[in-house]
């Protein structure tokens, strides 16, 4: 098997450089046969890549510790789910299955798009061979997971997987999220295959669509996740931290969300075709820098994997692309003019090219903190610590006029409005989301910041709703016999493009209400209590029942017994358990959180561990812990509307769902489709 995966690696690669020499060379000379030979080369290259993966998840389910990798992140005791989730715990199986998903989608493009202009399609093939023999030979030659133990060395056992990487979390998140990041290699390949052929028109831009809203969709699930997973494994109560790894799948988000907002610009009005090469080869770029930043140990985040001598590989890659890019744009900085101008300020182009001005101030205030450290280190020897104040103080004011722009944007007319329409679309929703404002305001003159936030949610959420009612009534109006749910159902059908792009805009207008609410509003203490005592948080009474050892295959476990009753009438609500996890082969600690959820609040608790000072005898030595006398230190969180976020993300990604499902929602989208293909082949 190990010469196996070896050889399916570097036949990977070779593919792959096949693909990228030989495709280059029968696009420049337009020879057809090295055009289909690359991109043959392109299908077999996905399959190589898959098996590899395949082996490799193999020798983790055989615990095979033949392999260096096997055995620095698995053991005999680990759940099977773990054992999967190992593939990637690591780095080198993570580059694995990043340089696996880019050949898989690299293939499943050129499949796909059989039917796209040839002088476009001759150059994309050469881009994504390009981009995938880069993982393949970083996997391949410097972070090879097939790396075999030395002769002589036999080990029963492993030494297992990073005990904060054993949650269901971690099983889904990390692909989720690189196939978010290697979805965005598309619509790169193709704006630089357009800029290679001259073929400037907008027709990369949709045939590239649905790949980039599978991409984008996937990087949001992706991060939610990952909030979800630091929200219930880390035990600090929060979701956000802003992390520099957090951050740097943050980063081709914001130009991601840019991009997709800034084509429909240049479909409408030709515009903004500079601003598309930018963003669209700028997030793929972005997803690679992220991956510099996990790996290269220039920066600390429970994300990030041990300092490697791997990262330059990365940079020198992102200095090519960059280049390229370059060269190419200024190359064809005549056909990249815009075919029209702005008119006006009050439009919908003018609202979409302010939104892309708030996202990108955003993606470079996260840019400036993630890198400033390192950069006070080259100048000054000493490492800055930049922490989230900075990250807010910048960057809230921004996100609330991304609220406002979204309320206003979909909505407003193409080309030009005016104020007298302005004020009959927006008049009611902006003065309700002032009352509210106001509201707050009076009650807390002192969080201004949430009170425009709220204000501005509800304006974005009251324009969403009035587009949906309106669309509504016209369609009963139409249709007399239809029910208002089966009314919406086929206004969403005949234009998802449009009504699952409101979804999205409401599924982020929820989740900045419970973003605001949860970090605004949270209650935080630190508790200590012996078995039988109570204390009062918030509008909950906590009793420490019992504490309890658990022994498992993996870990043993201190596991407290907290009832939490109303504090008003004392009605018992539950019991909640708490637990402290010692796992026995790498020696590591964990906390083991437990929430009670309710669409009002999360009480989340945490165990700090026990207080053992609180066992010494009064000459100072330690006497035997008594589980039943011992004081419990646990830490209490009351997040308002937490759970509201994770409801939020869900609309969100339904919504670009409906978005990505356009051809089968809309039946006669198809023949359009085919129509408009056979004018591009043409």
């Amino acid at each position: 098997m190990i010469d196996v995966g070896n050889f399916s690696l570097v036949a990977a690669w070779l593919l792959a450089a096949f693909g990228l020499i030989g495709g280059s060379i029968g696009a420049k000379k337009n020879n057809a046969a090295l055009i289909r030979s690359a991109a043959n080369s392109v299908h077999l290259c996905a399959f190589f890549a898959m098996f590899a993966l395949f082996l490799l998840a193999v020798a983790f389910v055989n615990h095979d510790y033949n392999y260096v990798y096997v055995w620095q992140n698995s053991n005999n005791a680990m759940p099977a789910m773990y054992l999967v989730s190992a593939i990637w715990g690591g780095m080198d199986g993570s580059l694995l299955l990043w340089a696996a998903i880019m050949c898989a989608f690299s293939s499943l493009v050129l499949f796909r798009a059989k039917g796209v202009q040839r002088d476009l399609m001759k150059w994309v093939t050469p881009v994504l061979s390009g981009a995938s023999g880069f993982f393949l030979f970083v996997t391949a030659f410097l972070t090879n997971p097939f790396r075999t133990v030395p002769v002589g060395r036999i080990f029963e056992d492993g030494n297992g997987l990073n005990p904060l990487l054993q949650n269901p979390s971690m099983v889904i998140h990390p692909p989720t999220l690189y196939i978010g990041f290697t979805g965005f290699v598309v619509p790169a390949a193709f704006c630089i295959a357009a800029l290679l052929s001259g073929e400037l028109s907008d027709n990369w831009i949709r045939v590239t669509r649905r790949w980039t809203l599978v991409a984008w969709g996937f990087l949001t699930a992706g991060i939610i996740l990952g909030g979800n997973w630091a929200y219930i494994e880390l035990g600090w109560g929060g979701f956000w931290a802003w992390d520099p790894v957090e951050n740097a799948s943050f980063l081709p988000w914001l130009t991601g969300t840019a991009y997709l907002h800034s084509v429909m610009v240049q479909e409408q009005k030709g515009m903004l075709k500079i601003w598309n090469v930018c963003l669209s080869v700028g997030t793929y770029l972005l997803t690679v820098f992220g991956t510099f930043l996990t790996r290269s140990g220039v920066v600390q985040s429970v994300h990030a994997f041990a300092e490697t001598d791997v990262g330059w590989v990365f940079l020198v890659y992102i200095g090519v692309g960059s280049a390229l890019t370059i060269g190419l744009f200024w190359y064809r900085r005549v056909e990249l003019r815009p075919e029209q101008k702005l008119e006006s300020y009050l439009s919908r182009e003018a609202a979409f090219l302010f939104n892309n001005l708030a996202l990108l101030g955003i993606c470079f205030a996260t840019f400036w903190g993630v890198m400033f450290p390192i950069i006070s280190e080259a100048a000054t020897g000493e490492k800055a610590v930049v922490g989230p104040p900075f990250f807010n103080q910048v960057n809230v004011p921004l996100f609330l006029a991304l609220l406002f722009l979204m309320g206003v944007g979909p909505l407003i007319a193409w080309r030009r409005s005016s104020i007298k329409v302005l004020r009959k679309t927006f008049l009611k929703s902006f003065l309700t989301g002032s009352a509210l404002t106001l509201l707050f305001l009076y009650l807390d003159p002192t969080r201004v910041l949430a009170a425009v936030s709220f204000g501005l949610s509800l304006f974005a959420i009251m324009t969403v709703e009035s587009e949906f009612r309106r669309a509504v009534k016209n369609r009963r109006a139409l249709c007399d016999e239809e029910s208002i749910p089966t009314a919406m159902v086929q206004v969403v059908r005949r234009k998802p493009r449009r009504y699952g792009g409101f979804l999205v805009h409401l599924g982020i207008a929820i989740m900045a209400v419970a973003i605001t609410a949860s970090s605004t509003y949270k209650i935080e203490k630190d508790i200590s209590l012996v078995v039988g005592e109570s204390v009062e948080v918030g509008r909950y009474g906590l009793t420490l029942q019992d504490v309890r050892k658990d022994k498992h295959a993996n870990y043993e476990a201190i596991v407290a017994e907290v009832a939490v009753s109303s504090k008003d009438d004392g009605v018992l609500l539950e019991v909640m358990q708490p637990e402290r996890r010692a796992y026995v082969v790498n020696e590591e600690v964990t906390t083991e959180v437990d929430l009670r959820i309710t669409p009002r609040e999360d009480l989340y608790l945490a165990m700090a561990g026990l207080d053992i000072a609180a066992a010494k005898n009064p000459d100072g030595s330690h006497q035997t812990i008594d589980l039943k006398k011992t004081p419990v230190l646990l830490k209490v969180f009351i997040n308002p509307l937490q759970v509201w976020l994770w409801f939020g993300g869900v609309v969100v990604l339904f919504g670009t769902l409906i978005v990505v499902c356009e051809g089968f929602l809309r039946p006669e989208y198809s023949a359009v489709r085919e129509t408009a293909d056979s004018r591009v082949k043409a």
